[in-house]
C-alpha cells in the first residue's frame, strides 16, 4: 500500500511525525509466505486456519535532513525502542495500529536531500 503523505498522519511513541522528504509512505508485508495462514485439516474433516508467525509488516517513510522528527527517530533506532506506530488515513478516517514495532534502519546517503526510515512491525491492528 502506498499512501500520499498529505492524506496520512504518522504517530510514533506519541509524537506526530513531521518534515517528510517524499510524498509517500509505503506499507507492505514481508515474510516467507504472504498468505495470512495455512489451513490445517483434521482426521474427521474439521479445519482451522493456522496463523503465519513469520509474517511481518514494513513501513517506510523519508524525511528531510533538517526535519525535527528525524533526530528523534535516529536516536530511537540507536536505543532499540519498541513501541507502537499509528498510521491515520485522513481521507477515509481509518487507522492502522502497528504494535511490537521497531525502527529497522535509518539510511542516509552523503549529501542526500532525504533520509529513509524503515519500521518493522509484528502485528497490524492486533493480528
Amino acid at each position: 500500500m502506498t499512501y500520499n503523505i498529505k492524506n496520512v498522519e504518522l504517530v510514533w511513541r506519541g509524537l506526530t511525525l513531521t518534515g517528510f522528504g517524499s510524498q509517500k509512505v509505503e506499507i507492505d508485508q514481508d515474510g516467507q509466505d504472504m498468505s495470512s495462514g495455512a489451513i490445517v485439516y483434521g482426521i474427521f474433516g474439521e479445519c482451522f486456519s493456522l496463523p503465519n508467525p513469520k509474517r511481518g509488516w514494513r513501513i517506510t517513510a523519508t524525511f528531510h535532513p533538517l526535519s525535527l522528527s528525524y533526530p528523534i527517530l535516529e536516536q530511537d533506532n540507536l536505543y532499540n525502542f519498541e513501541d507502537t506506530l499509528i498510521v491515520r488515513d485522513l481521507n477515509n478516517g481509518t487507522t492502522d495500529i502497528f504494535t511490537n514495532c521497531i525502527i529497522y534502519a535509518t539510511l542516509k546517503k552523503k549529501d542526500s536531500d532525504e533520509r529513509v526510515v524503515t519500521w518493522l512491525a509484528a502485528k497490524r491492528n492486533g493480528r
